[in-house]
């Protein structure tokens, strides 16, 4: 340490400092900022704490409701719930604190409220049910005998009509005259349900009230149906006249009418014309013809004793009434009634009333004329009307369709091809317009602008089993098998019984060569439709070719039960019961078959060729008669057959009483369906030139009734029968 010097200490010394004074008269350096003394926090106070409890349950009411609407019920459950239980939380504090005197109603309202809906989103009535009626009990609760509807709903849905009932007329009784919406609708919803539960004069008594009150269509409508149910002629006949007193209450269209001396006036009509108002206002237009017509061809043909005349009845009132312009089509509607009653005449009688009125009348009905005729097969007529229409309304795309139609039908598919591209001009979605279009396209193997127009018709209707087909078979015709698979099944989803889908695709897995996938679908087929007889043959080939005859002979049995007078299918049971040796049984089968058929070549052939194996004497006689009928034929067809050919063009024949290839559907692996190929290769025996349709026999044993080598034992032939 150094001398001189003080040690340091711990204490500072005591008034002193070592900083001299500076010259402050007024004391500004050494003033201080005073420092506040500690508070009270505000929020540990009972009211601060209420304050902040309220606004957390609103916080949770809020997140319920967001929750709810984003379609997320079980988390806006769950917050509905924990608001409920911080409320009964709340109440205990207030009780604790001795605030009860201002406890927040309206905040207890809004969390049962919340959580009755909840519960009722949720599919969970009983206790929906329970929390209404905790609000509806509390008279502290204003108005809240309104949620007495949400009660009646919620029995609605449980299937408690009664009780749904009882709640609405409670609700309808406590309801003020002054809410005058609120009682109309609870009325109809007591009607709504007195129709469910078949009291349908108390339902047309609360509809009836409901047009009292405020005339409206869906009302008006319900007591025409509650009448027309209950056979009241002029209760239907008061209700029809008083839905027709129904006020539109929309402006008129002619104010969007163009002003050629005013373009800032047509400008703003453009903008105006295609607005939300008036989209609306078009729509309730619609809603009210569209009601008023339904009402008038529900009750016409039962208010007068004849239909002719209930119609005369609702087209006099509709004309004497604000909706005047509506008696064009009930006439028409009234045409299509004839029609559904198979009076085709009157139905055209009524069409061609309108070939001197207005231009969007005559359009119409000429364009049903059209129709009628084209179905008919009076394609001329069908045209001349179908013209009518395009000239009365050149925006008609119904007209186009027809004259397309009928253009299709005389193959000019050109000129079908361009109406149906006008029709599209007109309405671009015009289904039928569409439809057409694809098919004319697709006889002019044009199959990737019909594949296009199908496409567009399903992204219209998204499960339509024609345009569905339609895709399937471009894709086939494409040899796109796996797509063509795909619209075939998604088809078969919708129609899993359609014999003819499952037709095609047992066609296209036999056609590359899938033979056991194709007789599950052919075998289908044959389930849902058994009369098929491409699809028999195809099985029975199928079932020949896996040497199972005897199961091909169930299946061409069936087909000579429904074509008793086809003599192929008994030549194909023959050959069956040949196939398996019972040869005695195919003899006398073959004998029946010429008993009936005496000119078939191919049955006189077989009956020689088995004589010849089983020794019988009878084949010299079926010798001859073969000769005849052979030179018989070729007489016929040197004499003026319109036919190419002659019997060595063809290896076999069904003679004059069979169809083209009688006897000669058979087997053939490398062919899409069975009935379209003969069989190439011969049987083992050359003496007489047939083909067998099962393909050729098994062996016989070796006997000691004659020679392999010679087919007609000790029978003199003649040369025309020698083996070639």
């Amino acid at each position: 340490m150094q001398p001189g010097l003080r040690p340091m200490t711990a204490v500072r010394s005591a008034g002193y400092t070592s900083n001299r004074q500076a010259f402050d008269p007024l004391n500004m350096g050494s003033a201080k900022v005073s420092t506040p003394g500690l508070e009270t926090n505000k929020e540990d106070t009972p009211e601060e704490k209420i304050k902040a409890s309220e606004r957390k349950i609103m916080v949770l009411i809020e997140t319920s409701a967001q929750a709810a609407s984003e379609n997320n019920m079980k988390v806006a459950l769950e917050r509905a719930r924990e608001a409920s239980s911080r409320e009964r939380a709340l109440i205990r504090l207030q009780e604790q604190a001795g605030l009860s005197d201002n406890h927040n109603i309206d905040l207890t309202f809004a969390v049962l409220f919340n959580l009755a809906v909840q519960y009722t989103n949720n599919e969970m009535y009983t206790e929906a049910i329970a929390t209404y009626q905790a609000i509806t009990r509390n008279r502290m609760f204003s108005n809240s005998a309104r949620l007495k509807v949400n009660m009646g709903n919620i029995y609605v849905k449980m299937g408690q009509l009664s009780q749904a009932i009882k709640m609405y007329r409670m609700a309808f009784d406590q309801a003020p005259t002054a809410h005058k919406d609120l009682r109309i609708k609870i009325m109809h919803n007591m009607g709504m349900l007195f129709v469910q539960m078949g009291r349908l004069e108390e339902a047309a008594n609360s509809f009836e009230w409901v047009m009292r009150e405020r005339s409206e269509f869906k009302a008006g409508l319900h007591a025409v149906l509650c009448h027309f149910a209950l056979s009241h002629r002029d209760k239907m006949k008061r209700a029809f006249l008083e839905l027709l007193e129904v006020q539109l209450n929309v402006d008129q269209e002619d104010k969007y009418s163009i002003n050629p001396d005013d373009a800032t006036s047509n400008i703003l009509n453009e903008v105006i014309k295609n607005d939300d108002l008036s989209k609306l206002e078009k729509e309730m237009k619609l809603e009210a013809e569209k009601t008023i017509l339904h009402a008038a061809k529900l009750i016409a043909p039962v208010i007068e004793d004849t239909l002719t005349t209930g119609f005369a009845w609702c087209v006099d009132a509709i004309k004497s009434s604000a909706y005047s312009t509506l008696a064009a089509d009930l006439e028409i509607s009234k045409a299509m009634v004839f029609l559904y009653n198979r009076d085709t005449q009157l139905a055209i009688d009524t069409l061609k009333m309108f070939e001197n009125r207005d231009t969007k009348a005559n359009s119409a009905a000429a364009t049903m004329l059209s129709f009628i005729y084209y179905l008919q097969g009076d394609y001329d007529q069908a045209e001349k009307y179908g013209e009518a229409a395009r000239n009365a309304d050149a925006y008609n795309a119904a007209a186009y369709v027809n004259l397309s139609a009928c253009a299709i039908k005389k193959d000019e598919l050109n000129i079908a091809r361009e109406l149906l591209l006008c029709a599209l001009e007109t309405d671009a979605s015009h289904v039928q317009a569409l439809y057409n279009l694809g098919l004319v396209y697709k006889k002019e193997h044009i199959y990737e602008e019909a594949l296009e127009c199908f496409w567009k018709i399903r992204n219209m209707v998204r499960h339509d089993p024609q345009t569905l087909y339609q895709i399937g078979h471009l894709y086939q015709l494409m040899s796109d098998v796996d797509q063509a698979s795909e619209w075939y099944n998604q088809l078969l989803g919708i129609i899993p019984s359609d014999p003819g889908v499952l037709q095609k695709l047992g066609e296209m897995y036999d056609s590359i060569g899938d033979k056991q996938q194709a007789f599950q679908f052919y075998n289908d087929s044959h389930r849902f439709y058994p009369a098929n007889f491409e699809v028999i043959d195809w099985i029975g080939s199928y079932f020949i070719s896996m040497q199972i005859a005897e199961k091909a002979l169930t299946y061409f049995e069936k087909a000579v039960e429904l074509a008793p007078d086809e003599p192929r299918w008994r030549l194909l049971v023959a050959a069956c019961l040949r196939r398996t040796g019972q040869f005695h049984k195919a003899l006398t089968e073959y004998q029946d078959i010429h008993n009936k058929f005496p000119d078939n070549i191919e049955c006189l052939k077989f009956l020689v060729r088995l004589c010849s194996d089983l020794g019988l004497k009878e084949a010299q006689t079926y010798a001859v008669e073969l000769k005849k009928a052979e030179k018989a034929k070729e007489l016929k067809e040197r004499q003026g057959s319109a036919r190419p050919g002659t019997t060595g063009s063809r290896k076999s024949n069904s003679g004059t009483s069979s169809r083209a290839g009688s006897g000669l559907s058979v087997m053939s692996d490398h062919r899409p369906s069975p009935d379209r190929r003969p069989i190439s290769g011969r049987n083992d025996y050359q003496g007489i030139n047939y083909v067998d349709p099962v393909g050729p026999l098994p062996t016989r044993p070796m006997t000691a009734a004659g020679k392999r080598d010679d087919d007609f034992g000790d029978e003199e032939l003649g040369d025309d029968l020698l083996p070639e």
